[in-house]
């Protein structure tokens, strides 16, 4: 990895301008031409899933003429990745507050479930008839990418499978910025089908 031009010990975050910068000198920077300090914050925070299994995440905070954004993120492949953004001059602390509320709601449903045919072969089935994730880059195949779901990076050909089961059904995509939250009105829960008689 490239090392920051200013302090040459962190790893670069941004391109300022021409030069390469690590997220702390980057901050500095953007102090000293707003005014606003970035206040500390933990590295890292620990959440429980929908699944009650325990997600590290990465905890990193910028500062912009935009506002002030946040991100936590597993640094696994497909793992989940949470933002949040608000004004220069909002409280940080309970932007932090709000950004780990996020992203315990985000975790809260589970999508995807492993379940077993009676002849013992393992299948992946989505759960209440709705599907929800991220697109990320696939750098094995350009051409597609992964839908990561529930903390987990899918082919296409993976999710296609689980689609089989809704042969002749309609389908609903929707597009959310990363910033944005995935919401679910009640009445969209549907189980049209036994399913699992469906698949066997």
């Amino acid at each position: 990895m490239t090392k920051c031009k200013e302090c040459q010990q962190d790893d670069v975050y941004i391109h300022f301008g021409e030069e390469k910068l690590c997220l702390a000198c980057y901050n500095v920077r953007m102090e000293k031409q707003f005014g606003v300090a970035a206040t500390s914050y933990p590295e890292g925070v620990v959440i429980r899933d929908g699944k009650g299994e325990v997600r590290h995440f990465l905890l990193r905070k910028r500062m912009d003429l935009l506002g002030i954004f946040m991100e936590a993120k597993e640094m696994t492949e497909g793992g989940y990745e949470f933002n949040i953004q608000d004004d220069l001059y909002s409280d940080q602390g309970e932007l932090l507050l709000r950004l780990i509320a996020k992203a315990e709601r985000g975790m809260a449903e589970i999508y995807v479930e492993r379940r077993t045919f009676p002849n013992g072969q393992n299948y992946n089935s989505i759960r209440n008839d709705r599907l929800a994730g991220r697109i990320d880059s696939n750098l094995t195949d350009e051409r597609l990418p992964l839908l990561a779901i529930n903390g987990k990076a899918y082919t296409w050909e993976e999710v296609g499978r689980m689609l089989m089961g809704y042969k002749r059904f309609q389908v609903k995509l929707e597009m959310l910025d990363s910033y944005e939250e995935i919401v679910w009105e009640e009445n969209e829960v549907h189980h049209f089908w036994n399913q699992e008689e469906e698949k066997v």
